[in-house]
């Protein structure tokens, strides 16, 4: 079961999963498009379909444009008003989404979707008690629906009102058949009561229902940690990672118990575990530091708080502790630095300035660390005037800070602790383990902006792109990209004027291919799928021989269809309709889109690209074989093809050829996409 977090999920699982449990997607998105022409002769029904398809896309801004034209022209009608308050949502815009939602019960007071949504805005704006009104308004209509349910415990949790929510779990035991994620719940409210036995007891009996939830022993593992039952939270970790070896939290957390049961060793190996499972939490690299540091192996402990310093250059209490150990080796021109980056952020405190005057003392600087001292004495005579922006209080504390007090602090910190609503951790996605999905790299598409990886970057010249670029029709350099980027409000207006620009070049001269290619380009970056393969068509039909204009269209055609089995199947699903596997149902759509491709590669076969592209359309036509052997292809053409290694590398572990795949993620890392090290660790 879901909630919605929108700064975390997409607005598929917007779609999917906060609806879905309902009979119908209430956020259904229709690809559909913009011409570009006047507000007086816009289409409302078109002009609404694309803005949500905008909003499918993650382009929220650009939603946000198209429901204003509506609603500037149509204030009366209630669905821009939605659509618009969900887009606020995804960009926190939390009393703008209430004020829009407000408008859409003005004029339609049953709008049961409204009362959902404008609840969720509450609840982030901390209005639990009108929050709370909102989703019990809202289960009126649909009292089915098992997410608004979770989405009132929330509520009523954060009003600590511990006895209704677990009125409510039991009524969700009656619905649901996972029983464990109610149990882990439940034991939860009872432990937030203080009610620490009958929490126990509520876990034991779920390990009894279900001994292979490796989640139900962490969790009671967890509450047996905070009640001090070292012995048998030790315990129940050994089980939780005997039934789950990928949980790097199960590793941090058991280190901490052989830490208190000074099984130093053990602790080590845990931690080194944790690192090799998630090799960038800081969590694991300072706790191991901190262990490190205490059985004198400095070096290491110093290499740990370098990689955490790396990773965030603001972990303080990492950078204290390296100019502890630089001091305690004799490294004083390093202390003095990481000192100097302290008192710059934190001009009082003092053990920062102590610890600097000893590195100044014994690097011969004498005076300055006199005046270093001199600067404790101010702070102290006027420490009643001065607030204190110390890490730690005392000079004492920052000088003998205990490993078993800061490895439990930041224990309780790795979003495993037990007062977190379970809910929470799993409806944000897989909090526990980051590896758990596994995606490939998706197509490449022909665009003027990409994010920014220089470490996998595709730097291949394509003599038909640059021909293009030449021509000074575009409104910018083209460029291939797998990291498309939403458009900002400037660059909306100027693409929605080279639309126009487009258009009245066209009306003076529409037999150039490359002006209808252009526009086709304006129309897909703001959502227009149809205008723009009309677009693509239409250069085509100029010049058979326009490559890019096939590859263009291939791409649009691809987008529409994912659109539409993310969307309309899920609602198939649901309703039973249709049963009939995805990639037949769909052939002759895959068909049309592998139909372009080829048409691309017969015209320019050494375009990498294209075959990248179409080995994933293959691939998810589930012709794995064939897909593989255009991975391969585009290899064969570009060596450096990070991407294409590390796609035929998935599926390659996906039909079972273990050894082959590894090499591929290996190389594919070694060419810069970085992700293919933690799948490798995983899968091996």
């Amino acid at each position: 079961m879901c909630t919605i977090y929108f700064s975390t999920l997409s607005f598929y699982y917007l779609c999917h999963e906060v609806f879905m449990l309902k009979k119908r997607c209430h956020i259904v998105v229709l690809l559909c498009l913009w011409c570009g022409i006047a507000l007086a002769q816009l289409n409302t029904d078109r002009l609404l379909s694309i803005g949500r398809n905008a909003l499918y896309f993650e382009d929220y801004i650009l939603s946000i444009q198209y429901f204003n034209q509506i609603i500037n022209t149509k204030p009366y009608l209630v669905k821009p008003y939605y659509y618009r308050a969900i887009a606020k949502l995804q960009l926190e815009d939390f009393s703008g989404a209430e004020r829009d939602i407000n408008e859409v019960l003005k004029r339609n007071p049953f709008y049961a979707d409204a009362f959902y949504v404008r609840g969720f805005a509450r609840k982030n704006m901390e209005l639990l008690d009108d929050a709370e009104k909102d989703f019990l308004k809202a289960l009126e209509f649909s009292p089915e629906n098992l997410v608004v349910m979770f989405n009132l415990i929330e509520v009523r949790e954060k009003l600590e009102r511990y006895d209704e929510v677990l009125n409510d779990l039991d009524f969700l035991a009656k619905k649901i058949k996972d029983y464990t994620l109610l149990d882990l719940e439940k034991a939860r409210i009872l432990f937030l009561k203080a009610d620490t036995i009958e929490a126990l007891e509520c876990l034991t009996e779920s390990i009894k229902k279900d001994s292979l939830s490796d989640e139900a022993w962490s969790y009671r593992a967890l509450l047996r940690l905070q009640t001090n039952d070292q012995k048998g939270a030790l315990s129940d970790y050994n089980k939780a990672i005997e039934l789950n070896q990928t949980n790097a939290n199960y590793f941090i957390n058991r280190g901490l118990l052989n830490y208190f049961a000074k099984n130093y060793r053990n602790a080590l190996s845990d931690y080194d575990k944790a690192i090799e499972l998630d090799p960038y939490s800081q969590l694991s690299l300072f706790n191991r530091a901190l262990l490190r540091a205490e059985v004198g192996d400095l070096n290491n402990a110093i290499e740990d708080l370098n990689n955490v310093l790396k990773i965030n250059p603001n972990h303080n209490e990492a950078l204290l502790k390296r100019a502890l150990l630089f001091l305690e080796l004799n490294n004083w021109q390093q202390a003095e630095e990481d000192y100097n980056l302290l008192i710059q952020r934190y001009p009082y405190f003092i053990p920062a300035y102590y610890g600097r005057s000893q590195a100044r003392e014994n690097l011969g600087k004498k005076k300055l660390a006199y005046l270093d001292l001199e600067k404790i004495d101010e702070i102290e005579k006027n420490k009643d005037k001065i607030k204190q922006e110390n890490i730690s209080t005392t000079a004492q504390y920052a000088q003998e800070e205990s490993i078993k007090d800061k490895v439990k602090e930041f224990s309780n910190t790795n979003g495993s602790d037990f007062a977190k609503s379970k809910y929470e951790n799993i409806l944000r996605g897989a909090v526990q383990n980051k590896f758990s999905n596994i995606v490939n790299e998706q197509n490449f598409v022909l665009t003027y902006y990409s994010e920014k990886n220089p470490l996998a970057q595709i730097e291949r010249f394509y003599p038909m792109i640059s021909e293009i670029d030449k021509m000074d029709i575009l409104p910018g350099n083209l460029k291939l990209t797998n990291k498309e980027i939403s458009l900002t409000t400037p660059l909306i207006s100027y693409h929605m004027q080279s639309l126009d620009q487009f258009s009245y070049l066209i009306q003076h001269n529409d037999n150039n291919p490359y002006l209808y290619l252009g526009r086709g380009i304006d129309y897909t970056l703001v959502q227009d799928f149809n205008s723009a393969i009309a677009d693509f068509s239409k250069a085509i039909l100029l010049n058979s021989d326009l490559s890019l204009a096939y590859f263009c269209r291939a791409n649009v055609r691809y987008k529409q269809l994912e659109f539409q089995i993310n969307t309309y199947e899920n609602e198939n699903k649901l309703d039973k309709k249709d049963n009939l596997p995805t990639n037949k149902k769909y052939a002759y759509d895959f068909e049309l889109i592998i139909r372009d491709y080829d048409k691309v590669l017969s015209l320019n076969p050494d375009f990498d690209i294209a075959w990248f592209n179409k080995a994933n359309i293959l691939g998810e036509q589930k012709n794995f074989e064939e897909a593989i052997s255009h991975y391969t292809k585009a290899i064969e053409i570009n060596p450096e093809f990070a991407h294409a290694y590390f796609n035929r590398g998935l599926m390659l572990f996906f039909i079972g050829k273990t050894n082959e795949g590894l090499a591929d993620l290996s190389k594919a890392g070694e060419l810069g996409i970085y992700q293919s090290y933690n799948i490798i660790k995983r899968l091996k």
